[in-house]
């Protein structure tokens, strides 16, 4: 299957099915709330993120950029307070850089960090094209890229949250002369789901949500040379994130092992990409060298290391830019 193939109908998440209205006076507590949240609960918190969306478009991408992350940011920081996720955080800090587990303040300071570049990426998604862009992104290893299509290579991009990570899609589809297509995990709320497909939609950006039948369908199309499918291999699994590895070993369910196993399967290199901020609406994209998956679980795990080897250290380096640290739990 080539990208030019796949319906834009399939790029939108499934929209769940309406309750009866009358079951937000159901006896059932289930109905009830069931259908409160779908008429009401998510109508209210959609037409917020709809209104925002809106709203960034009409400013500029440094003005919304700003406003998100010195007004909303700060506001968001301490709606949340203590809530348990972001005490995880605190002690997920304190672990992954040993050097502040005797320094709260240092440890607060990436929290409040981690709110402005989160509120600052939401924004900047409205304004998609203009900030994945020169002068707002500076691109580093189109050379690689151009090795790859030159030699009719199947492509596996990966990247992880950092920066403004939705700028991944974007660019492989403009790098890639359209020959890629990505995967999506949908959010709960169908009025979020509908902001982001709708916005890629405009932009030409085709990225497919997790489905039973999201895994053959993204196979079909890494079969065919010089296809490319793109993978955030930091996503959520089972309630954990499972990469980068952190010392532990690799497990089979999460999207990091499923870019290794269809990369192996297909012969597709794996090329890292890394999306680092370096100010407000400035950014690097960095296409790394390819990483190839050899045969058998030698090869799956040397090439899982290999792998890590580019992300752990970025990841580190930057934790106040990494969306997944508040889904962490190391043991």
């Amino acid at each position: 299957m080539r990208n030019s193939e796949i319906p834009w109908a399939a790029t939108y998440a499934p929209e769940p099915v309406a309750p009866p209205l009358g079951d937000m006076f159901s006896s059932d507590p289930a109905l009830k709330k069931a259908a409160r949240r779908f008429h009401i609960a998510d109508r209210v918190y959609g037409g917020g993120k709809v209104a925002l969306h809106r709203l960034f478009k009409l400013l500029s991408p440094e003005a919304g950029s700003h406003l998100a992350g010195r007004i909303v940011a700060p506001r968001s920081r301490r709606f949340y307070g203590e809530k348990p996720f972001i005490q995880r955080m605190d002690r997920m800090i304190g672990r992954l850089r040993p050097a502040l587990a005797d320094d709260p303040a240092a440890r607060s300071a990436i929290i409040d960090a981690w709110f402005e570049n989160t509120a600052r990426a939401m924004a900047e998604f409205s304004q998609l094209e203009a900030v994945a862009t020169p002068p707002r992104t500076t691109v580093e290893g189109l050379d690689i890229v151009r090795r790859l299509q030159a030699e009719g290579r199947s492509t596996v991009i990966t990247t992880v949250h950092t920066g403004m990570w939705e700028m991944v899609s974007y660019n492989t589809s403009r790098h890639f002369n359209d020959l890629g297509t990505g995967a999506w995990a949908p959010q709960t709320n169908r009025f979020e789901n509908r902001i982001v497909a709708t916005t890629r939609h405009k932009l030409g950006i085709k990225v497919l949500p997790a489905t039973p039948k999201l895994a053959r369908q993204l196979f079909r199309i890494l079969s065919v040379p010089g296809q490319t499918i793109v993978l955030v291999i930091d996503e959520l699994s089972e309630k954990q994130v499972k990469f980068p590895l952190f010392g532990r070993p690799i497990e089979e369910k999460c999207n990091f092992a499923f870019a290794l196993y269809m990369a192996q399967r297909t012969k597709a290199a794996i090329v890292p990409v890394t999306i680092t901020r370096t100010g407000p609406t400035r950014f690097t994209y960095r296409y790394c060298e390819p990483i190839e998956v050899g045969p058998g679980a030698e090869g799956f795990q040397a090439a899982g290391q290999a792998l890590n080897a580019v992300y752990e250290p970025h990841v580190l380096a930057h934790l106040e830019q990494w969306y997944m640290l508040h889904e962490l739990k190391l043991p």
